[in-house]
């Protein structure tokens, strides 16, 4: 597809067109492609569910590549407990909810963060205290020369919010090491944090989750909300009322608007708090 927009593939709503959006269809398809993006001299970008980017209102000169019609999912005993194989662009609610179905825990604090397995992956996603690295056995991965490599939990440098994976590599495929629980006990531990993470969340607008990360294990919302900073706006972007690190679309919001804010946030609760908040999310085409 040509000149999509990104409102279209992103969580906030927002960013202008993308030169080309191009689904492969099997990892040999990924390769070739990427052969022919470098030989034309098209700059390629892998993009998930778009769940944690803001897209610049001008767009994106380049082809983003999407491999979430390349899934597959595959389980099997282990010595230890129950070895899950799943491809990179499955959605991480959706095996969340297969493990569930199948009694296997593990990742069910994780329950409900929008967005792929490849994305969660990346950036160390977590929450309710634990994160996606935790049951993490291997990652294979792609980058944008069409190079295969994998690593393991010891070698991918994760840590909080952060791995070693690079922003021109993909996740083709995680493997994680569950446990054998009581079907009743981990699809009640799924529900639980569903229900708490949309009476604390702001679900019914357009957001890309927390916007900045914890600061010496103390969240970012405390330090915007003792900055006096809930509820402001930049046109239609806000800090939502429920929760002060979300910042949500209220309709027609643009990128703009939303960097604006961000940069707002961090300027004011520097001045407040003397303390210098760093963004999760990541920023597209501002730059070009």
């Amino acid at each position: 597809m040509k000149d999509v927009s990104m409102k279209r593939y992103t969580s906030m709503k927002v960013g202008g067109p993308a030169r080309f959006l191009i689904y492969p269809l099997d990892e040999q398809d990924l390769v070739i492609l990427l052969e022919r993006l470098r030989d034309e001299g098209i700059t390629a970008r892998f993009l998930g569910n778009g769940t944690n980017i803001i897209v610049s209102d001008r767009g994106l000169n380049e082809a983003l590549i999407r491999i979430t019609r390349m899934r597959h999912t595959r389980y099997r005993k282990a010595d230890k407990g129950i070895y899950a194989e799943v491809s990179g662009g499955a959605s991480l609610t959706g095996f969340i909810r297969e493990n569930g179905r199948r009694g296997f825990s593990g990742l069910e604090k994780l329950f409900w963060i929008p967005g792929t397995i490849g994305g969660a992956v990346k950036m160390n996603a977590g929450s309710f205290g634990a994160a996606i690295s935790d049951p993490l056995e291997e990652v294979r991965i792609i980058d944008n020369k069409g190079h295969v490599a994998s690593i393991t939990k010891k070698n991918g440098g994760f840590s909080y919010r952060r791995s070693s994976i690079k922003a021109t590599e993909c996740v083709l495929s995680t493997a994680f090491l569950l446990k054998e629980k009581e079907k009743k006990e981990v699809l009640g531990d799924m529900e639980y944090v569903y229900s708490e993470r949309k009476r604390r969340h702001p679900m019914e607008y357009p957001s890309s989750g927390s916007i900045f990360k914890a600061v010496g294990g103390e969240p970012a919302w405390r330090f915007i909300e003792k900055a006096g900073l809930k509820g402001i706006r930049v046109g239609n972007a806000a800090i939502s009322e429920k929760h002060a690190n979300f910042i949500i679309n209220l309709g027609s919001a643009s990128a703009a608007d939303i960097k604006m804010l961000i940069e707002k946030i961090k300027k004011e609760v520097y001045e407040t708090c003397g303390v210098s908040l760093e963004e999760e999310v990541e920023f597209w085409g501002f730059d070009a």
